[in-house]
């Protein structure tokens, strides 16, 4: 009986400290943050007015998460001049896909804790006069060492191609 009580008490303490790791996992990006500019890379848009858009200043951009457990609330803020325009994203990082209404069509997110990252892949179907595109991204978070600096590198594919970017915010 002993030996049954100490085998249980053994694999409780072990249950309970693989579940501590576990929680420990996860990397914690709430808080708030701002874009670094100069850290971030940006994909060129062919086609655009370049003088045009050399000119204009560029929006400052504001993180703001909120994180509980596998739920994240991002709200994203952009500033130009006297114009803020904010949105909110509410992911669930358990690796289900969210299916919700996008513009012009329907989205599915789903976003899911790999190690030490964060990775969100969104599907979106626009509807269309010649028919549906199907457009996704692919985006990555991770932290530096110290929490100090939140990476976020996305791939974008559509029927024009594969974009890359890479977005560094530091924690304000």
């Amino acid at each position: 009986m002993r030996r049954l009580q100490r085998t249980i008490g053994t694999m409780t303490l072990l249950l309970l400290g693989v579940g501590v790791v576990a929680a420990q996992a996860e990397p914690q990006f709430a808080g708030s943050w701002v874009l670094d500019r100069s850290q971030s890379q940006f994909p060129t848009h062919e086609g655009r007015d370049q003088g045009r858009d050399a000119q204009a200043q560029p929006p400052e951009v504001k993180l703001m998460v909120e994180q509980h457990g596998i739920m994240l609330k991002v709200t994203r803020t952009m500033t130009r001049g006297t114009r803020e325009r904010s949105m909110t994203d509410t992911l669930v990082a358990d690796g289900s896909d969210q299916a919700h209404q996008g513009y012009r069509g329907n989205a599915v997110t789903r976003a899911a804790f790999e190690g030490d990252r964060l990775v969100v892949t969104q599907t979106h179907v626009k509807k269309g006069e010649p028919g549906d595109r199907t457009m996704s991204r692919q985006s990555i978070w991770t932290l530096s060492p110290d929490g100090r600096v939140l990476t976020i590198d996305t791939t974008m594919h559509s029927p024009r191609g594969d974009r890359a970017m890479k977005t560094v915010y530091v924690r304000s």
